[in-house]
Parts: C-alpha cells; sequence; structure tokens
C-alpha cells in the first residue's frame, strides 16, 4: 500500500471547499474572536455607577451587528474567497509514496507526509491539512474525482496510513 499512487484531475465545488474547509477547522478561530469581541462590546455598552446599571444602547447594537457579522457571515465570505482564488481551479494532484504534488497552470506546489499534518474523511471530500515553511496548505480532494472502482476508499486508507489525525 505505501507504494500506490493516485493522480486525479480536477476542480473542487464550492459545496465541496466548504465540507473540507469546515471538516479541516480552518476558520475556527474567527468563531472565538467574534464571540469575544462581541462580549467586549456587548460590556463597553454597560455600566456600573452610583445610580445603578445604565445601558448604552449603540454599543449593544453595534456588539449584536458584530456578533453577526464575524462568528457567521465572515467565514463564508473567506471560504467564498478562497474558492474563486484557487479552489476552483482545475488541478492535477499526484499522490505517492514521497507526498503530494499539485499543479495549476504554471505553479506546482509540493509536500512531503512529513509536512502532513492532518488527514480527514467527509462524505464528499477527502481533506489533507499540512505546512510547508510558513504557509498551511489545505487539500480538498473530491471523491467524485477518484473514478476507478473503490479508488476513493483506497485512496482515504493510504492517506489515513501516512498521515492520520497528527493536528
Amino acid at each position: 500500500m505505501h507504494d500506490a499512487s493516485f493522480s486525479v484531475t480536477g476542480s473542487v465545488s464550492r459545496a465541496e471547499f466548504t465540507e473540507g474547509t469546515r471538516a479541516a477547522g480552518t476558520f475556527r478561530w474567527v468563531r472565538g474572536v467574534g464571540v469575544l469581541g462581541a462580549v467586549w462590546l456587548a460590556a463597553a455598552g454597560i455600566t456600573l455607577d452610583a445610580d445603578g446599571v445604565t445601558v448604552h444602547p449603540v454599543p449593544l447594537a453595534v456588539a449584536a451587528v458584530y456578533a453577526l457579522l464575524v462568528p457567521v457571515l465572515l467565514p463564508r465570505l473567506l471560504v467564498r474567497i478562497g474558492h474563486a482564488r484557487r479552489a476552483a481551479a482545475e488541478k492535477h494532484t499526484v499522490v505517492d509514496g514521497d507526498g503530494i504534488t499539485v499543479s495549476r497552470g504554471g505553479e506546482t506546489v509540493s509536500m512531503t507526509w512529513d509536512e502532513v499534518r492532518w488527514y480527514h474523511d467527509t462524505p464528499a471530500t477527502h481533506v489533507l491539512v499540512g505546512r510547508t515553511g510558513r504557509r498551511t496548505c489545505l487539500l480538498v480532494l473530491p471523491k467524485r474525482l477518484f473514478t476507478g472502482p473503490g479508488e476513493s476508499d483506497r485512496f482515504g486508507a493510504f492517506a489515513h496510513a501516512r498521515a492520520g489525525d497528527r493536528g
């Protein structure tokens, strides 16, 4: 199994990319920042003095808008931008015992298995997360691109054996 080689060509749909980023937890930190920011803004809208509690509606309204925009809408916007910039383009991906190579146009990115930190299998995708230098790499491979019988399952077993869940 370690001498296996897989080659797929195609593009990732927005739904597949969204599924992959969710599985990878790519924008989980945005939700935390959004919640903390909303709590901080709401706290600024309430003051305690000798007369009791004073509620300032403007900071509370800003906190409510912030709580909606940052943790809910910002991750969706980042996924949309990420898909439009890179994921939507057709790529040729080769995965073998040495690592992963993704080619798109004139650009080629390679990652060895030592750089791959995490593998996750979703209903429609295989997701690999790694780090090359200072750059975090997210690879979402749609299962529909694996055309041979059982090829997607073999790839999943191979990727799990090589990367596992090191994250």
